[in-house]
């Protein structure tokens, strides 16, 4: 019983420390393939013959010399007189083989022969031949009676010469001896080391071996858990889209109900309850929409659907949508349009509503009774290898920007928003538990068009987020909004409200109607001088109660002719401000179109 598991944990303790082996393994043969090296360096001056061959040729050349130094000595008679210093070229010979055996390489090994025996002889070789110096100058002067002298001195110096090169043999043999004896002791010490290497070279063998299989079974179990996940992927995306094509009728029932009834006339409470219900169903089904994209993206089988439309009446679409959201919140949203940006454009409309309601629906909470800006622009990023959708339509980046004077995003979102959507580690799961299903849905969807979100968020002031995204745009296709001519001989003045909408507000009037700001003490100042007031309508940017001075103001002003725009929420309040014409919140482009068409 016991064997059994013993059996089974071994090759699971081998497989579990293949790659561990495997590196030790590297380790060690690195280590010893280093030690070859000063070895094999080491045996290579081992085995010159420097000190073999020069110590005893020299040795044997100075003998040599010497017995040649005598024998000319000997053949010298009165016929070769003057010598003209063949004698000192002979004496020269010998003093260069001392001179050879005494310095460099060669004198510092035979220092070490002999415990300094043949250094002394050499000296006092070197000695005798300086001593007899003097008898060779006499000589060279045609003295004859130096030459037994000279060759009595060398015959006694011969003694000594003999000495010096049987110790010179005698230790370059000991020295060779000694130096291959350690040449053998490196040559043992090398073929142990190759025959580990050899060794940890067939281990490596057999480990590799073992890897390659073990790395072949990970491949087939990765490709099965890799089509596990893409079943599972397959499986919950099937599941999504059941649901949501079973819940899609019953909402699209109640939702058509629901505008069936709006149409009918009802009392204003109930009216208000459907106009909920209406909005609550719309979201509902936006959601459905939002849940079965993620998983597309999740399963990387997104696919924009690219349709041409309008810009404005697809943003005034998606912000009525919300309506009773924004309207909750007791938020003043503004959507405008860059009057330069062209209209018409490509793009998938269905997914960008689904972007624009998501985010305006999570960044609600945290602009409670704040000011909410939406503006379209062009943006100033450039189009980076993406390919042209069609020849007609070239791709431009547009630039959607919602922006609020709320409490700002708490530090999670932000957290979640500035990681990267592509980045492998950052899973849907996990920033969905970091900062919600909405933002992540939108972070993610963004980047499967090919497009970046930014933001800036301060606590207290409010945040923004930016969306830069691809979209084809129709130059062929007239511009309405920067052809428009204001109106001729009509001033619509804005009321100030020190608010973020009031100079998106003006900006985006210009084109349509003739605009100025003005402020609560400017309008008292033109009730009060008896000159015509420059403007013939008044547009209040406000939602809450008027004090007195300000009801008394605008019915003076009222009285005087101008043409007074003031929310739905104020006309109910103060009934006898209504004029001819209203808006409501949020203001959306096409509110803002009818509010500043004026009649002659």
């Amino acid at each position: 019983m016991n064997a059994e598991p013993k059996a089974s944990e071994k090759p699971r303790f081998f497989e579990r420390h293949l790659g561990k082996m495997l590196v030790s393994c590297a380790l060690l043969s690195a280590v010893f393939s280093f030690l070859l090296i000063p070895l094999a360096d080491s045996s290579t001056r081992l085995n010159a013959r420097q000190v073999f061959d020069s110590s005893r040729w020299h040795s044997l050349q100075l003998q040599l010399q010497t017995y040649r130094l005598m024998d000319y000595l000997s053949d010298v008679d009165e016929r070769d007189l003057p010598l003209q210093g063949n004698a000192y070229f002979q004496y020269d010979l010998v003093l260069s083989r001392v001179d050879l055996l005494r310095k460099g390489e060669l004198g510092r090994h035979i220092r070490n022969f002999a415990n300094g025996r043949a250094t002394r002889l050499l000296n006092i070789i070197s000695g005798e031949l300086e001593l007899i110096s003097l008898n060779i100058d006499h000589l060279e002067q045609g003295k004859l009676d130096q030459v037994p002298i000279l060759i009595e001195r060398l015959r006694a110096l011969d003694s000594q010469v003999s000495d010096f090169v049987v110790i010179v043999n005698q230790s370059a043999n000991d020295y060779v001896t000694e130096k291959r004896a350690e040449l053998d002791i490196q040559i043992e010490c090398i073929q142990i080391i190759s025959l580990i290497l050899l060794i940890l070279t067939a281990i490596l063998l057999i480990i590799s071996f073992k890897l390659s299989k073990k790395l072949g079974h990970v491949f087939k179990r990765n490709t099965r858990l890799e089509q596990r996940v893409k079943d599972v992927q397959a499986g919950k995306f099937e599941t999504i889209r059941q649901i949501n094509a079973e819940l899609q009728p019953s909402l699209i029932g109640t939702l058509n109900s629901s505008t069936s009834l709006l149409q009918q006339n009802l009392s204003g409470s109930i009216n208000i309850v459907l106009e909920r219900i209406a909005s609550n169903h719309q979201q509902v089904l936006t959601q459905l929409d939002c849940y079965h994209d993620l998983t597309l993206i999740e399963a990387d089988q997104l696919t924009p659907v690219l349709t041409f439309g309008s810009l404005s009446q697809q943003l005034s679409a998606s912000i009525e949508s919300v309506k009773q959201t924004i309207n909750s919140y007791r938020i003043r949203a503004l959507c405008c349009i860059d009057p330069h940006l062209n209209d018409c454009v490509e793009t998938d409309l269905k997914r960008l509503h689904e972007i624009l309601v998501t985010l305006i629906t999570q960044l609600a909470p945290y602009c409670q009774s704040a000011d909410l800006l939406i503006q379209v622009r062009p943006s100033t990023l450039p189009i980076v290898s993406l390919p042209r959708r069609s020849k007609q339509h070239p791709l431009k980046m547009i630039q959607i920007s919602i922006r609020d004077n709320g409490e700002g995003l708490p530090e999670s979102i932000q957290d979640g928003l500035r990681s990267n959507p592509h980045n492998p580690n950052n899973t849907i799961m996990n920033q969905i538990q970091q900062m919600g299903m909405g933002f992540t849905f939108c972070h993610f969807l963004i980047s499967a068009l090919q497009g970046e979100l930014h933001f800036s968020s301060s606590p207290g002031k409010g945040s923004e987020i930016w969306i830069d995204l691809p979209m084809g745009v129709n130059e062929n296709e007239p511009n309405r909004n920067q052809d428009t001519v204001p109106t001729p001989d009509t001033v619509m003045a804005i009321l100030e409200s020190d608010s973020l909408l009031d100079q998106a507000l003006l900006q985006t009037m210009k084109p349509f109607v003739h605009t100025m700001s003005v402020t609560e003490a400017q309008l008292n100042e033109f009730l009060l001088i008896s000159e015509p007031i420059p403007f013939q309508a008044l547009f209040i940017n406000q939602i809450h109660l008027l004090h007195n001075e300000q009801l008394d103001c605008l019915l003076h002003l009222k009285a005087h002719g101008v043409d007074l725009i003031l929310s739905q929420a104020l006309i109910q309040a103060y009934p006898e401000l209504a004029g001819s014409k209203s808006f409501q919140y949020p203001i959306t482009p096409n509110q803002l179109r009818s509010i500043t068409q004026f009649s002659d």
